[in-house]
């Protein structure tokens, strides 16, 4: 009876409405609740996994610094490590500090992105860290944002979530992230399947509404049993797929997800195990380093080694420090303060406080001072204080080491006072001593050589010896050289440059110092001045010269006496007859101009004659009032032919109106042949003008008057070297044979018997001016 109602189109519509109303109806809510559990259970166990990351990583954050290792370290071993994670398609793990700086990123690592904002310009990474630094240890934090990345192609905002937990001790916020609609993808997509496929049921039969209903929930209630047992921590289960429908591939995902949670899981519980042992082998290389310090420590029995806390609080005694301070290590150790081995007036001072701060600020502090023993005697010690620092590298404490150097003073004061035993030795020797380094730089001198150079001790030491030599670096060459071959010499002459330009002779000892390892490392040399020994030497050569020379002068002054007198006797018959004929003849004679020359030249004879008469005899010096021109005059008599003879032009400027001078005539007119001698000898040398100029004049400098007489030639002149050098005895630059080098010698010595001076002005090749200066008898005309 009921087939005719189902072949009714009316009545099977209405029977297929009210059976899908009823059946399908309830399938369908069971359904949908269904997959709210599941999406419930999804986004928890989603949330669990970024938690589960974010705690990883704040485990061996932790493990890390409870070992005092530095985040430095720790970015280089999770770096890697965290690049290798993904969340989702996108989503990753990174660390941030709290001003906003990527410590750990995938890719944008040491950025500061405190600023950045997301579709709707809200702040996030700010309210994150907000609430990150009000979280309380270990608490994990989440925040949700709308993000749109044009890279991914989004064309409008995705919702994005990011779990975050703060590690305060290194100010580490540790994020994992990543968007919603990838943790969802596989639940949106089964519930779009879901749904067409309720609307496809309805148009099926009961049967199949009926068949695909167990089908739909039997694997979603699995999916939630599993999920249930993942959020419990029980990442083993997996979803049985038994098709490769919506809910097969969402069982597929499900089982992906799980699968790479427990990977990532897996990966972490390797790493902290990693670590730990890590952590064991350097707690037992620690404990190895201890022992060894220890044993340091131990062996030390010289010098104390102490450990003190911030306040100074002894810690560590050694074995040294009991044998140095006389306390046991049980009596000070957490017992008794550093200051018991410290002067009481030292305490005052407040030393202890100065060392540490020194030892904080400079990284070490040495110093040299007295320490007290426990019986109250007290020695001298060097202290060396270093700082103690912790892993933020504040000081905590201090390590002092301590060393007696009583011995050391006692050597010290002993080598001190032989030190000075010999430097006073030195010090008091007339004679000069100078060391100096392998490069020939002075290291030391004493008073003697001070005041024989004229130098300073600051002013010579570190220059060069050479500079002092007169020879220059030649001589320390020639010295060094001497030394290399003997080692030492002995009565070594050479000259020396004083300060002012001096020259001073020495005698000199020198000779190699040599170190304990017989090597070469210094010179030394004694010098003796013997400037003054060379001068009475040449005073007595001249001395000795002068009487040789005098003695010929005698000789010759005989031989011109004797000359002068048989001379004089037929030039007295000459002008006695040339007077008889000159009477007789007629006043307009031809011959008579003839006779009267010859009346002149013998009356010139005459005089030469007579002045070599008064010239040759050896008479005591004379000194009286004179006219200077007068000496001169003799002087050009004598000279005048053999100076025309060289072709030597005289001009001759001698002023008429000049006061009197006090002088010996004689030795005055011999300076002037001197003087005339050597201007004829160094215009010999030449080959263009040779004129001879005699001036007498009044000196116009300043202070007595002086009458001047000079002498100038056009001759070659003499060298700038051997300016100061002319008026020495037996200096010529002359050839051998030709002079003795004491002409200007001995006229320096007669100017000087006068009370006057003797002035040379040369420039090489513009010849030489020679002025004699001697004091005027009065300032008026005579």
């Amino acid at each position: 009876m009921f087939i005719p109602l189902f072949r009714d189109w009316k009545i099977r519509t209405k029977l297929a409405s009210a059976t899908l109303f009823v059946v399908l109806v309830p399938l369908l809510c069971v359904t949908f609740l269904t997959m709210q559990r599941f999406g419930k259970a999804l986004k928890n166990a989603s949330d669990e996994n970024l938690e589960h990351l974010v705690r990883g990583v704040y485990s061996i954050c932790k493990v890390n610094q409870a070992m005092a290792q530095g985040k430095e370290q720790m970015v280089h071993f999770l770096d890697e490590e965290i690049r290798g994670i993904k969340v989702g398609d996108t989503g990753y793990v990174y660390v941030i500090d709290s001003k906003g700086v990527l410590k750990i990123h995938p890719a944008r690592e040491g950025e500061n992105i405190l600023d950045s904002r997301d579709s709707s310009g809200f702040e996030y990474i700010r309210a994150m860290i907000k609430d990150a630094l009000a979280l309380e240890n270990g608490q994990v934090g989440t925040i949700r944002y709308p993000w749109m990345n044009p890279e991914l192609g989004d064309k409008k905002p995705r919702q994005k979530i990011n779990k975050y937990i703060y590690f305060r001790p290194w100010n580490w916020i540790i994020v994992a992230g990543t968007y919603e609609d990838e943790i969802y993808h596989s639940l949106y997509e089964t519930e779009r399947f879901i749904i067409l496929m309720g609307l496809t049921a309805l148009a099926l039969v009961f049967l199949l509404t009926i068949t695909l209903s167990k089908a739909l929930t039997r694997p979603i209630q699995e999916l939630t049993d599993v999920t249930t047992k993942m959020i419990e921590g029980d990442l083993s289960e997996r979803v049985i797929t038994r098709s490769a429908d919506e809910i097969g591939i969402l069982g597929v995902s499900f089982n992906r997800m799980i699968g790479q949670l427990q990977s990532y899981t897996s990966e972490l519980e390797r790493m902290v195990e990693a670590r730990t042992e890590e952590l064991k082998e350097s707690r037992e290389k620690y404990r190895d380093i201890s022992r060894f310090l220890n044993n340091v420590l131990d062996s030390a029995t010289v010098y104390a080694i102490m450990a003190l806390d911030f306040y100074g609080n002894i810690i560590e005694f050694n074995r040294g420090a009991e044998n140095l301070f006389g306390w046991k290590k049980d009596e000070v150790i957490n017992n008794k303060n550093i200051s018991i081995t410290i002067l009481p007036e030292d305490r005052r001072k407040g030393i202890q406080e100065e060392m540490s701060k020194r030892a904080i600020t400079e990284g070490v502090c040495e110093l040299e001072m007295y320490r007290v023993r426990k019986n109250g005697d007290h020695f001298p010690a060097y202290t060396t204080i270093t700082p103690i620092k912790d892993a933020s590298g504040n000081a905590t404490g201090f390590v002092e080491l301590v060393s007696d150097i009583t011995l050391r003073k006692a050597l010290e004061k002993e080598l001190r006072e032989t030190k000075e035993f010999l430097e006073n030795i030195m010090e008091s020797s007339v004679d000069g001593i100078v060391t100096t380094d392998l490069k020939g730089n002075m290291t030391y001198q004493n008073r003697g050589m001070e005041e024989m150079l004229g130098y300073t001790r600051e002013e010579i030491l570190g220059t060069h010896i050479s500079r002092y030599y007169v020879r220059g670096i030649q001589q320390a060459r020639d010295i060094m050289s001497l030394l290399r071959k003997s080692e030492r010499t002995e009565n070594y002459e050479m000259e020396l440059k004083r300060k002012d330009g001096g020259i001073v002779s020495i005698l000199t000892s020198l000779f190699l110092l040599r170190d304990e390892e017989d090597k070469v490392i210094a010179t030394a040399g004694i010098f003796k001045d013997i400037t003054k020994q060379k001068r009475l030497e040449a005073r007595l050569k001249a001395t000795q010269a002068s009487l040789v020379e005098a003695s010929k002068m005698r000789a010759l002054g005989e031989l011109v006496a004797g000359v002068a007198h048989e001379l004089n006797n037929p030039l007295m018959a000459s002008q006695t007859i040339l007077h008889v004929i000159l009477k007789n003849l007629p006043q307009d004679f031809p011959e008579r101009e003839k006779l009267e020359i010859i009346r002149k030249c013998n009356d010139r004879i005459e005089k030469i004659v007579e002045h070599l008469r008064e010239f040759s005899r050896q008479t005591s010096p004379e000194f009286k009032e004179i006219d200077v021109n007068q000496p001169i005059e003799n002087a050009l008599i004598i000279t005048r032919q053999q100076l025309l003879n060289h072709n030597i032009s005289i001009v001759r400027r001698l002023s008429e109106d000049l006061p009197k001078v006090i002088g010996d005539s004689n030795q005055l007119e011999q300076v002037f042949l001197n003087l005339i001698s050597n201007a004829r000898d160094a215009m010999d040398e030449i080959t263009g003008p040779r004129e001879l100029t005699i001036l007498s004049y009044m000196s116009e400098y300043e202070g007595p008057p002086m009458v001047v007489v000079s002498v100038q030639d056009t001759g070659q002149g003499i060298p700038e070297e051997n300016l100061n050098k002319v008026l020495e005895p037996f200096f010529s630059t002359k050839h051998v044979g030709k002079g003795t080098g004491l002409g200007l010698s001995l006229c320096f010595g007669i100017i000087e018997a006068h009370g006057g001076r003797l002035e040379i002005e040369s420039q090489y090749g513009n010849g030489t001016e020679v002025r004699v200066l001697l004091p005027a008898k009065a300032s008026g005309k005579e």
